[in-house]
């Protein structure tokens, strides 16, 4: 086995790339915007030429590499493929095939959903380590779950297992999710759901808040914090 791995997690607002040791031991980890515009092409482009720089800083030679691992939001297939992920604009997309072409050709490349492998990770070496039932729950710009049982994810059919982030929640909900639904668990609380229900409680009171101070920089922490 090779010295070296890398790690990709997609997220709604920003990409975290990390550079491991294939024993799990972080060696840096960085993060790139994550440019939607035109059905989210540019992502994994600019996710590999950050990586190639930064692989480049530190020595390592792409032959190094055991392999990249990508987490996506959104199902994946057991075969790789990508449907829709309606928090990047991607339809119909492979992405480890992309990532591996974009890398030279030579690299392994997996993909799967980003709850589903997270949970994997914290199993390996986080805080699930130990146990293998385990349910993960991630918080960003959407809300997802990876579920692991037995020591295996529980994907679920077409790889929709332990989606929790569209789960419908609120009745009467006006606005439409990145779904196209209403009233769907990520509106309210992930990251930019909290933020949108601050917002929409500011705009129907008139009393005094910190979080005013804010103006359209309020952040989900910044919510949590006030």
């Amino acid at each position: 086995m090779k010295q070296y791995c890398a790690g990709v997690d997609v997220g709604g607002t920003s990409v975290k790339c990390g550079i491991f040791t294939t024993e799990g031991v972080l060696l840096e980890k960085w993060e790139v915007p994550t440019r939607k515009e035109e059905d989210g092409k540019y992502i994994l482009p600019d996710v590999a030429d950050a990586l190639k720089q930064h692989l480049r800083e530190k020595g390592i030679a792409l032959s190094e590499l055991e392999g990249i691992g990508i987490g996506v939001p959104g199902p994946v297939e057991p075969n790789g493929y990508v449907h829709i992920c309606v928090n990047l604009g991607w339809h119909d997309h492979w992405p480890a095939k992309e990532m591996q072409e974009l890398m030279g050709g030579e690299i392994h490349c997996a993909v799967g959903n980003d709850a589903n492998v997270a949970a994997l990770g914290e199993m390996w070496q986080g805080g699930g380590k130990g146990h293998e039932n385990l349910l993960m729950v991630t918080l960003g710009t959407g809300v997802g779950g990876g579920l692991i049982v037995d020591g295996h994810i529980l994907a679920g059919v077409h790889g929709a297992g332990a989606e929790i982030g569209h789960i419908h929640v609120r009745e009467g909900e006006p606005e439409a999710c990145n779904c196209g639904g209403h009233g769907c668990l990520e509106q309210v609380a992930s990251a930019t759901g909290i933020v949108r229900e601050a917002r929409r409680n500011l705009l129907a009171s008139s009393e005094d808040s910190a979080m005013r101070s804010f103006g359209d920089a309020l952040s989900a922490r910044d919510v949590c914090d006030c």
